[in-house]
């Protein structure tokens, strides 16, 4: 399945990172690679952008999508609380923009097998990144009702009922 995105406030974001040639650019969740595509364009012929992700599906996009612009990215498989470890790995004291669009992506909920979505009849899986080995995993059949029932706003079905959450 493709990758389908669409950047939202790309425009305004850009603006607002006031960016120029030869800036160091970070951008800790690449989804689609909208914005890092807008950013790279801008920073180039010297400028580096760092794009982190832990949706492998993600880094598979923006390989493809940030290709010609190879020299001047790196891109990692991770979370972006590694940030500080990837740029020490660079040797990198600083940088001029962070971005973070935190949330899930389009092609996370439509994927099937990813868990994001409630249209689907599938496990609720919904890890950014699949090498996790703990799930948020929840079905009728082995949800701990009582303790979903003690967290507010939550009303689960009757554990003998066959609903789908």
């Amino acid at each position: 399945m493709g990758f389908e995105h669409t950047s939202v406030m790309a425009k305004e974001v850009h603006e607002y990172q006031n960016l120029k040639p030869g800036d160091i650019c970070v951008d800790c969740t690449l989804g689609g690679s909208g914005h890092a595509r807008s950013t790279i364009k801008t920073i180039l012929p010297n400028g580096m952008l760092i794009g982190i992700d832990q949706d492998m599906d993600a880094i598979a996009n923006a390989k493809k999508v940030l290709h010609p612009f190879e020299k001047n990215i790196k891109l990692y498989h991770d979370n972006f609380s590694s940030l500080p470890g990837i740029l020490q790995s660079n040797g990198i004291k600083g940088v001029n923009s962070i971005l973070l669009d935190l949330g899930f992506s389009f092609n996370q909920l439509v994927n099937g097998k990813r868990g994001f979505s409630f249209n689907k009849n599938e496990p609720l899986d919904m890890r950014m990144d699949i090498r996790t080995s703990l799930t948020e995993y929840l079905s009728p059949r082995t949800a701990n009702f009582p303790a979903l029932q003690a967290c507010p706003g939550i009303h689960p079905p009757a554990a003998t009922q066959n609903h789908r959450l």
